[in-house]
């Protein structure tokens, strides 16, 4: 087993998944934000969107604040078609810790 390329692996899975989760998170926000500001919403409807969009940060926190081996085998669990996906770019190396799928 090559620890560093074990590492590696795990390391562009964390931040992939770290941008995934936050692009998914900001992009409707931004939308929101275009739409209050053309006029189309209220400061309610604002307040209400960033209220939810809150509340979803400090998800990301908790969840991005775990040790890098516990978030690696999280995000196999959480997220399973989203990594499947991912991992037919980036092949697990020898070692990789995996999830099996739930059958």
């Amino acid at each position: 087993m090559d620890k560093s390329s074990v590492q590696h692996w795990e390391q562009k899975l964390i931040d992939d998944y770290y941008h995934y989760r936050w692009e998914h998170l900001l992009e409707p926000l931004c939308a929101t934000s275009q739409r209050w500001k053309a006029g189309e919403l209220t400061v309610a409807d604002m307040a209400e969107a960033l209220e939810s969009v809150h509340e979803q940060v400090c998800e990301l926190r908790n969840l991005f604040a775990q040790r890098d081996d516990r978030l690696v085998m999280l995000i196999q669990w959480l997220e399973r078609e989203w990594f499947e996906n991912w991992v037919k770019s980036y092949s697990p190396p020898s070692g990789a810790r995996l999830v099996s799928p739930v059958e």
